[in-house]
């Protein structure tokens, strides 16, 4: 990766890498951390959605507690017998006019700058691979309702408020997280609002519940989604392994554990996860070469 990260987000890795170096135990708030963001906003938010190749799967809009975007919203032309795309935005027009909220995915597909910082993020990571979401919220609406997430992530506001209630740690794990009961969630332990420029670093299985303390918030959230082979991915290996040299025929149940234990310990296997550990970290450098290929185009700029 060659691009050059954005001062913003140069300022925002080093808080980053801080927290890295000493992770909290449940947050990290830091106000005012930038001064006026500049690398993203609510302009290049709307540029985005009126890219005419957006598709409904980057967009998820919600009004009054509901979901109001599907693929009835997409569009054809045949041009020389193939399809193109293109997406009926009059819906997202009408439910941000009656104060919907707004989550585009994939910026780091949408803005090189973003991509470049993701892939600085993924190299400070032992393996991972980022998620980068932009929230837009007016008042009495959210995207989200109260959830905890399965992987640390860092926000960064950068326009209108956002009120953040946090509660007690959970168990970090994959499922049931989303849209917690009061019940689940807990007493609220702390209340943060973050203006443009504050930054906050959650960790895994923190819970949270988000409010828009303004007539409007823009925040951007980076995912730091664990790439580190899985317990299916392990299983998997094992198995295999296991049926190449298994236990004696008839064996009681506690033995034939012990053997795969004995397996899942061993050296040889060690490396063979370290192995795929590596290659996993590959793959997801040659996934962000690819992505700022994407915007590589730049021949024509000779001719402005």
């Amino acid at each position: 990766m060659n691009q050059k990260l954005h001062k913003d987000l140069s300022t925002l890795f080093e808080f980053f890498l801080k927290q890295r170096s000493n992770p909290p135990e449940q947050f990290t708030y830091k106000p005012k951390l930038i001064d006026k963001p500049s690398f993203f906003s609510v302009r290049e938010l709307q540029h985005h959605l009126n890219n005419p190749l957006l598709k409904p799967e980057w967009v998820h809009l919600k009004t009054d507690g509901k979901n109001v975007l599907s693929d009835t919203t997409l569009h054809e032309k045949i041009v020389q017998r193939r399809p193109l795309h293109f997406m009926d935005k009059h819906i997202i027009e009408r439910e941000l006019r009656k104060g919907g909220a707004l989550v585009l995915e994939g910026l780091d597909l949408l803005d090189p700058n973003i991509n470049a910082f993701c892939a600085k993020l993924e190299e400070a990571l032992p393996c991972a691979l980022t998620n980068s979401v932009a929230f837009f919220s007016q008042t009495q609406n959210e995207a989200y309702e109260g959830h905890a997430d399965s992987d640390d992530v860092l926000v960064i506001q950068l326009s209108g408020k956002k009120t953040w209630d946090i509660f007690e740690p959970q168990q970090r794990r994959y499922l049931g997280n989303e849209n917690q009961t009061d019940y689940q969630l807990g007493p609220v332990q702390q209340q943060i609002t973050l203006s443009p420029g504050d930054v906050l670093y959650a960790r895994a299985g923190v819970p949270h519940r988000c409010h828009t303390a303004a007539n409007h918030s823009l925040h951007i959230a980076f995912d730091l989604l664990d790439r580190t082979p899985n317990p299916d991915q392990i299983t998997k290996e094992a198995n295999t392994r296991y049926y190449h040299a298994c236990e004696q025929p008839y064996a009681p149940a506690g033995q034939v554990i012990d053997k795969y234990i004995e397996l899942l310990k061993s050296p040889e296997f060690q490396v063979a996860v370290e192995k795929q550990t590596k290659e996993i970290r590959e793959k997801n450098a040659r996934f962000r070469e690819q992505v700022e290929r994407a915007s590589g185009v730049r021949f024509l700029s000779k001719f402005k």
